[in-house]
């Protein structure tokens, strides 16, 4: 009556193996937005890019609230049922974005595609999880598949660019649904029809709570988006937004402090460890925001177009997997996570440090690729450790509860705040060394040379100082990162009780570690 798996016994071994690979990498792959696309998609729309970033957002954001669903809906539905839906709700709204011109409309269907996104990852990763993990050890699947995670993110960016140049953005997402259909005809075949387990009913779901949570998302998002082009709180629709977000979130914590199965767990925010965990993704995430400050270099002042960009993106590569070799070994020797993470913010550092020395009109591109290598080191390593360091020591009955507004600070609420904050202080900055410098050049270059027109020297002068600005404000912050790091103490318990669970706490324990793994890999 029950299988775990997700094909027929008839399938073979090697079979099974890759049909389960062949889907994993094809929903990693595949997304409702290329960010390294946007300058297509806005010419052939005529939509403003703020309408894109925010589809990018709601992506994530529609992955995250499937998150208190997943052991409902898993043991509500087949495996077959909801990878198919999955397959198929992902293959429509990626066509819906190719063919609209509605801002509006790009916003849902990414929304609706995220969920479903994630739908179809955790009944992959559950088998991949314990081929990866057999003896119960999840070491082994950070090590890997966190690194492979990433770097199939960063090779579906190249990817998308290199054939939107023959196919157009529009024809990478013809592509993209086709295979999905073709995928889900596949899962018509060879998956089975049978249960993961006993029948769970969907009435405990807290639908409320989950429309208060993507509402207050989704307003904040758009704030984040928007904010600089509409002069922040002097618009109106950014004042609305702001409302409703504040609205939507008071009145979600209110209904989950009081009703009597909450998805939202917020006791946990007062342990000393779990604080520490978010102002350490406070710095994971203001590192990767500031990656748009070597986007406005490499674009304004070394004149890269999209495609050069895109391939530049692959030197992140080597890093990612020496961040995911160093993971298994340091993991497996029960190394603390203290110098790891340690390592993480210093590879992050460094790489600050050199864009601040290497911002000059003229740059060879291979001049960037050690920085760019410790942009991925830094990068995979906190995604992992981080990750290790928040959810070590949750109790099991609060771990599903307490994942998804963890997710979504850490991918989504840090992200977006401090992109918008470096986009709008470097667009000041630059606005400020625009005049700095102008007064130079009235007050002496005409003087000197009344023919001479350097308007896009200065222009460009200017966006080199408020990038050497914004980097020097980054690596004082990444100071008192490390220097916080360093004299923190990271480590195991000072004493340990022992206890005894029954076997069903200890069989909850693991269907929750392993959503939880499962949703943090993909987020």
């Amino acid at each position: 009556m029950y299988n775990k798996g997700l094909f027929h016994k008839w399938v073979p071994g090697l079979g099974n193996l890759g049909l389960i690979i062949l889907l994993l990498v094809l929903l990693l792959l595949i997304s409702p937005i290329y960010m390294g696309n946007i300058g297509q998609m806005m010419s052939s729309t005529g939509i403003v890019s703020e309408f894109f970033l925010l589809g990018n957002f709601a992506g994530t954001i529609g992955m995250a609230l499937y998150i208190p669903m997943i052991m409902r809906i898993k043991m509500r539905f087949r495996s077959k049922e909801l990878m198919i839906t999955a397959l198929l709700t992902m293959a429509i709204m990626i066509t819906v974005i190719a063919t609209t011109t509605s801002g509006v409309v790009i916003v849902g269907a990414s929304l609706i595609f995220g969920v479903a996104k994630m739908v179809g990852m955790i009944e992959v990763l559950l088998p991949v999880q314990f081929i990866l993990s057999r003896n119960g050890e999840k070491n082994r699947f950070y090590a890997i598949f966190y690194p492979a995670a990433l770097i199939l993110g960063q090779f579906g960016g190249i990817t998308a660019s290199i054939f939107s140049q023959s196919l157009s953005w529009q024809g990478i997402h013809f592509n993209a649904a086709a295979t999905l259909l073709i995928m889900a005809l596949v899962c018509v075949v060879f998956m089975h029809n049978k249960r993961f387990a006993k029948k769970m009913p969907l009435y405990y779901v807290d639908w409320m709570g989950l429309l208060l949570f993507a509402t207050g998302l989704i307003s904040l998002a758009y704030l984040f988006s928007f904010g600089k082009q509409q002069d922040w709180f002097v618009s109106r629709n950014i004042q609305v937004a702001a409302i409703t977000a504040t609205v939507a979130i008071v009145s979600l914590v209110i209904r989950q402090l009081n009703i009597k199965r909450p998805f939202l767990a917020f006791k946990i925010y007062k342990r000393n460890d779990i604080l520490v965990g978010l102002m350490l993704l406070v710095g994971q995430g203001t590192y990767m925001g500031a990656s748009s400050i070597m986007t406005i270099y490499s674009t304004a002042i070394l004149g890269f177009n999209w495609m050069t960009n895109a391939s530049l993106n692959l030197m992140m590569i080597p890093g990612m997997i020496t961040a995911g070799f160093v993971a298994y070994h340091w993991t497996k020797n029960k190394i603390p996570l203290k110098m790891y993470i340690f390592s993480g913010f210093a590879a992050h550092f460094l790489y600050t440090v050199m864009l601040y020395f290497m911002m000059v009109p003229q740059l060879n591109i291979t001049q960037l690729f050690l920085p760019q290598m410790l942009n991925g080191y830094g990068m995979c390593t906190l995604f992992i450790s981080i990750w290790i360091y928040i959810f070590n020591k949750i109790e099991p009955e609060t771990m599903l509860l307490s994942v998804a507004p963890i997710m979504v600070f850490r991918s989504f609420f840090m992200i977006a705040l401090s992109s918008s904050l470096i986009g709008w202080l470097q667009y000041e900055l630059q606005w400020q060394s625009v005049g700095n410098l102008a007064l130079y050049f009235d007050t002496i270059t005409l003087n000197h040379n009344p023919n001479v027109g350097l308007i896009r020297d200065v222009q460009l002068g200017a966006i080199m100082a408020a990038n050497k600005r914004m980097l020097g404000f980054i690596i004082i912050a990444g100071l008192g990162f490390l220097t916080f790091i360093f004299l923190h103490q990271f480590g195991a318990q000072k004493y340990r009780v022992a206890r005894y669970r029954t076997n069903k706490l200890a069989k909850q324990r693991r269907l929750s570690e392993q959503a939880v793994d499962i949703a943090g890999s993909v987020i």
